[in-house]
């Protein structure tokens, strides 16, 4: 029950008008204690990807993986994870939000990491993807397709930038080295109290920019059967171009 239907019974006599988002506007520009807790999430995020690439490896049971991580991420002060770790492996890198699941991962499988903590009421949010095993050309191309795209959209980052035209930075890209019907997702959103919010970084947002904000950057591959690959960051967008709060190295690596 939302918080109108509780006052409306509790105050029957009272007449309510039911809003919405009146606060997403503002909490889309964090200030400088906000982006502080934003980076102290973000460093024990970054320390799990340590710890996930210790893990990944063949015959490890993707759900196994995630445990582990996740009694790291707390064992390093987190309060909460942001969403149920995804790892998803081979064939299963094709679903943008693969869970974890009883899947053992094999060797030659790309495997998708996206993982997320709360600290101290703040939330951040990176993937990356790995190889286990030794990589094919067709990996490495993908790979260097989704890398290439979320770079030219982290390049457009910027106060007064329409997000849509940042989404269109990595979407024209991908969709030019043929793998357009591939990527089905927006390019990324607002992390801040809640791991989804303000703004919207896809095709046909009408959000602009401003200095602040603090976005994700993720575009991804997903094809049927044969597996997948995202990229995020987290990115303040500063006076002039943007600040990437995420560290854990993206140059492609085989486990």
């Amino acid at each position: 029950m939302d918080a109108y239907s509780r006052f409306k019974k509790a105050l029957p006599l009272v007449k309510l008008k039911p809003t919405r988002g009146i606060t997403a506007g503002p909490r889309a520009q964090k200030d400088s204690f906000e982006t502080d807790r934003i980076r102290d999430s973000v460093r024990v995020l970054d320390l799990g990807f340590v710890k996930a690439m210790k893990t990944l490896a063949p015959g490890v049971k993707e759900k196994d993986a995630a445990l582990g991580i996740e009694f790291d991420f707390r064992k390093n002060g987190a309060d909460n994870l942001a969403f149920d770790t995804i790892i998803a492996s081979g064939y299963r890198g094709a679903m943008p939000h693969g869970k974890a699941s009883e899947k053992r991962i094999k060797k030659g499988d790309l495997v998708i990491v996206d993982m997320g903590v709360i600290l101290n009421g703040y939330n951040s949010d990176e993937t990356r993807t790995y190889c286990v095993g030794k990589a094919t050309k067709l990996q490495k191309e993908v790979y260097d397709t989704v890398l290439s795209a979320q770079e030219r959209a982290i390049e457009k980052i910027r106060p007064g930038v329409s997000a849509a035209s940042i989404d269109f930075a990595a979407r024209s890209f991908i969709d030019k080295a043929g793998y357009g019907k591939y990527f089905g997702h927006g390019t990324g959103h607002g992390v801040g109290l809640e791991v989804h919010e303000n703004p919207y970084i896809g095709p046909y947002s009408k959000d602009v920019l401003e200095e602040g904000m603090v976005v994700t950057v993720e575009p991804g591959i997903y094809i049927p059967e044969w597996g997948g690959v995202r990229i995020e960051d987290m990115a303040l967008v500063v006076k002039g171009g943007c600040e990437i709060l995420t560290k854990t190295p993206k140059k492609f690596t085989c486990l």
